[in-house]
């Protein structure tokens, strides 16, 4: 088990976390891609209560595709998105990768919504992928 450490731009938001993912994606929808500005976004997800964070998120939320709960978390102070959180995920919190300091630790396993991804985004075709999350 390897410990996983970041930060949002201007460092005023830190965070922990000693669990190992349950599942690593780069996820290729569009609202993914509208809150990065990047092609898709990857994310970590661990259980909530093994993340401790310093710092004070502010939280918007939306409804999924499938209708549940999305809460996204960024910095109050340089917008920096932090975490991503599901209803029907109860419990789990998806670590966004680019805040992550040990990059080497940063190892998607499958790509998913490649429905909606950009035509020329090119894919790893060693990851499986799908058209939803798993």
């Amino acid at each position: 088990m390897s410990k996983r450490s970041g930060r949002c731009l201007c460092g005023a938001i830190t965070f922990e976390c000693d669990a190992e993912p349950a599942i690593s994606i780069n996820c290729h929808c569009s609202d993914c891609r509208k809150l990065t500005g990047a092609a898709y976004a990857t994310l970590l997800f661990v259980p909530r209560d093994e993340l401790q964070v310093s710092g004070e998120t502010k939280t918007y939320q939306h409804s999924s595709d499938r209708g549940s709960t999305m809460t996204k978390h960024f910095c109050p102070t340089c917008g920096s998105q932090l975490f991503s959180e599901n209803s029907a995920r109860e419990g789990m919190i998806g670590l966004r990768a680019g805040n992550i300091e040990q990059s080497d630790l940063v190892e998607p396993k499958r790509n998913i919504f490649v429905d909606s991804k950009i035509p020329s985004t090119p894919l790893d075709p060693e990851l499986p992928t799908s058209a939803r999350m798993p």
